[in-house]
């Protein structure tokens, strides 16, 4: 049985929600919309979300449904349109009947869920501004021999900046680097491909070592899907660094990818071809076997346990996610200090939402118990609409997860938040306001009050309030040092 619907029209669009047409809906949800994503449920979205997606997901049934989109979703929506053309992802002609389509309106419209409003409270955050040659911050990384690794976003340059946040190197690679891990003495740095997610060979990441001695870099393998993560482990014999590599692509075209060394260059393959993997966390490594959870977003949200033995990989879903989610973070720490580690997902990127940047209550933090990958359970979670990064930092005793959200409501304005723990897994929440939109941050250890170098992207936001467009700019510093205290609300 379907629930009542909640509406039963939209921008003056009556809809078909009897008890028929909702089980009609539905049925034609899980047929039509299932062959490509896990079935969104239209409790996920409120009205003009679910307008949206019924637009975008309607060109893949050959349906125009643009003409309900007000103006900016419509210049949205032609983006869209124009990607899905070039790749010939248009049906020609019309895969459902006007029946079926109402009744798929009506189900996800009238069922939608009202808007999302947040009663918790900002407080504005200080801003101490650190100089930087860059228009955006794709990464920052705090160095094992001092010293802080900051992407550039739009020049595609890795800087180094001494403990004194002054800019010491500057890397120029082909396109912006967004993870770096350390072995051996080298820094191994990925870079992303288009920032924006342009079709073509410019979508494409790399994977470069690092000397820090004389910061001269070596371009180990190019021409692997768009990514923003990778582990390091031994796969075979020879001694020398291999990566797994999370490749998210554009749109489509992702993979779980394996670069192995061979004699003095390295190869890849792709081991998983699900569309986007954005996140891994490493479980254990011992001769030449790696246990590792993984994270997809797009399509098909999962949480799966991969085991990676003599090139080849076997995967198992642990869970299922709806797709609306936007699985972003994924990490192994011991939040609750009982010395096992706990396995942290966060959600939270709006990127398909149309051009109004929905907050999503069931956005956010999940943290789960395992056992090496077997019996997971979920045993907390805080809601975290548009997150998009996390920090696991443990100072003076005091656990906190600090999260930038990106995709902030403009009304809320909640683009940090401060997760502190006070009992087992029961946190202090504490938000806070910016004048920057953060991308990353990384903790400061050496500082006596905690800080966090923090990153950004000055972009506007736009949403929906009582049907009309609300903005909000920020014209904050691109790098900045913040200062969050314990126990503000």
């Amino acid at each position: 049985m379907c629930a009542r619907a909640r509406f039963s029209e939209f921008r003056q669009e009556k809809l078909n929600v009897d008890r028929a047409a909702l089980r009609t809906g539905r049925a034609a949800a899980e047929t039509h919309c299932g062959q490509c994503h896990l079935v969104p449920l239209p409790e996920s979205m409120s009205q003009p979300n679910a307008a949206y997606m019924l637009a975008y997901m309607g060109l893949f049934l050959g349906i125009d449904a643009s003409r309900q989109l007000d103006d900016a979703e419509k210049a949205h929506f032609r983006q869209r349109y124009e990607l899905l053309k070039s790749q010939k992802q248009i049906a020609s002609s019309a895969q459902v009947t006007p029946q079926t389509w109402q009744a798929l309106r009506g189900y996800y419209l009238g069922l939608a869920r009202y808007p999302f409003v947040s009663g918790e409270k900002a407080l504005p955050l200080e801003q101490a501004p650190v100089e930087f040659a860059d228009q955006g911050v794709t990464l920052v990384k705090v160095l094992q021999g001092g010293g802080i690794a900051v992407g550039g976003g739009i020049s595609g340059t890795l800087f180094v900046l001494g403990n004194d946040l002054t800019i010491k190197a500057r890397i120029l690679l082909d396109s912006p680097p967004v993870h770096l891990e350390e072995r051996t003495g080298k820094w191994y740095v990925l870079t992303l491909g288009s920032l924006l997610g342009a079709l073509g060979a410019e979508s494409r990441s790399s994977l470069y070592r690092i000397d820090p001695a004389t910061f001269s870099a070596t371009r180990l393998v190019t021409g692997l899907p768009r990514a923003a993560h990778f582990l390091i482990g031994m796969t075979n014999a020879d001694a020398v660094p291999d990566f797994i590599v999370a490749g998210f692509g554009s749109v489509t075209g992702g993979g779980l990818v394996l670069v192995e060394s061979a004699g003095n260059s390295y190869q890849h393959k792709v081991l998983s071809r699900h569309d986007s993997f954005v996140r891994l966390a490493k479980i254990s490594e011992r001769d030449q076997r790696i246990e590792f959870f993984a994270l997809t977003a797009g399509a098909r949200e999962e949480l799966l346990y991969i085991q990676l033995e003599t090139g080849q990989a076997r995967e198992r879903v642990l869970e299922a996610y709806p797709p609306h989610l936007g699985s972003v973070g994924l990490e192994l720490s011991d939040v609750d200090g009982d010395g096992r580690d706990e396995l942290l997902v966060l959600s939270g990127d709006n990127a398909d939402s149309g051009p109004y940047n929905e907050a999503k209550p069931d956005q956010g933090l999940r943290i789960y118990t395992h056992d090496n990958g077997q019996q997971l359970r979920q045993v907390h979670f805080e809601s975290l609409p548009g997150a998009l990064t996390m920090s696991v930092d443990k100072y003076e005793d005091k656990q906190r997860i600090v999260v930038a959200r990106y995709y902030s409501d403009p009304l809320a304005k909640q683009d940090l938040t401060v997760l502190t723990l006070r009992a087992p897994l029961k946190f202090e929440r504490s938000h806070f306001t910016l004048q920057s939109r953060p991308t990353v941050l990384a903790l400061l250890k050496s500082d006596s009050t905690p800080g966090y170098l923090l990153g950004s992207g000055n972009f506007p936001i736009l949403a929906l309030q009582d049907e009309k467009p609300v903005s909000r700019s920020f014209n904050g510093p691109v790098l900045s040092v913040v200062r969050p205290k314990l126990g503000n609300r």
